[in-house]
């Protein structure tokens, strides 16, 4: 199957930045926002969260419908953004070194992530910590508050191929949510889903060679 692959699509959060839930759920609880810690979902985003991630509402308005919901209209936006930002643990070298050999073998890269402008700011920083930009390991960055879809939809997907030019028949996606991994399945795509600390390196070693 890898000597067939010409494009990796991968997942951010559990796949290649790391991610600690109940860390951020205790960074909600540490400003009074349980209610918020309670929707908390690394694959599957809830309430003004999946809003927000779908780009239906703006960072500013999800943060005002997290005071609400806890009834603390003291807490800042740079509050929540930290809190957020607890989520993420950070990028490991292996895996930036794992993509730059990726496209020095002609293997075109991709991102496809839900996410947030709060989560994605962290995320850039963490990758140019390690030496390179993102825009610099991936061919494109896919992101749900951009599109405004969401994962699993396969709109996203659709969306996804018709922009890049992919066949999924030739595009390994790898991702840590089991419903994201069978939406791309079922539209041809090779899939892997990495358990947490699953070590994947290995399994891009061969493609490309």
């Amino acid at each position: 199957m890898m000597t067939t692959i010409r494009n990796v699509v991968f997942d951010l959060g559990g796949v290649l930045v790391g991610l600690d839930i109940e860390r951020c759920r205790a960074a909600f609880r540490s400003l009074g926002m349980d209610a918020v810690a309670r929707v908390i979902d690394p694959c599957y985003p809830a309430e003004m969260i999946g809003r927000l991630e779908s780009g239906q509402i703006t960072f500013h308005e999800a943060c005002d419908e997290m005071r609400d919901l806890c009834k603390r209209p003291d807490i800042t936006d740079e509050q929540i953004a930290w809190a957020y930002g607890e989520f993420l643990t950070g990028v490991a070298p292996e895996k930036i070194e794992m993509l730059e050999t990726l496209r020095r073998r002609g293997i075109r890269t991709y991102v496809l992530s839900n996410n947030n402008p709060a989560s994605m700011r962290c995320i850039r920083a963490m990758f140019a910590a390690g030496g390179r930009s993102m825009d610099e390991c991936f061919d494109h960055i896919y992101l749900s508050y951009q599109m405004r879809l969401l994962k699993p939809s396969e709109a996203i997907f659709r969306s996804m191929i018709d922009h890049s030019g992919m066949k999924p028949e030739e595009t390994l996606f790898i991702d840590d949510g089991a419903r994201n991994v069978e939406a791309a399945r079922a539209l041809g795509f090779s899939v892997y889903m990495p358990s947490p600390e699953d070590d994947f390196l290995p399994l891009l070693d061969a493609i490309g060679k």
